[in-house]
């Protein structure tokens, strides 16, 4: 069965510490689970996201799973992403900070 959401994608998100676009890469590891790569924009871009625990919903269109995030330590981020075609729609919640929408989302090449 083919993964969704493999590919490079981007989307805005607008939270007090980072504007602007977001930009992540969905693959698959050498267990062929998902992988999530992310950039973050502004004041977080050096941050580093870790992603653990992805899953395909049953709807066959969403991604979740659980992660962190360097800036928050000891603190778990949950999110998921639905993919239709060539775009998306994402939320993140994470402490802190709440629920991060990701905006606008689209494939890019």
């Amino acid at each position: 069965m083919a993964k969704i959401g493999i590919g490079s994608w981007a989307g805005k998100i607008s939270v007090r510490l980072a504007r602007g676009e977001v930009k992540f890469t969905i693959g698959e590891d050498e267990n062929g689970d998902y992988k999530i790569d992310v950039t973050l924009p502004g004041a977080l871009r050096t941050a580093k996201i870790k992603f653990m625990n992805l899953k395909e919903e049953e709807d066959g269109k969403t991604i979740s799973g659980e992660g962190t995030i360097s800036v928050l330590p000891g603190r778990k981020l949950t999110g998921a992403f639905t993919f239709e075609e060539d775009t998306f729609t994402g939320e993140i919640k994470a402490p802190v900070v709440g629920h991060i929408k990701i905006t606008d989302g689209h494939r890019i090449a």
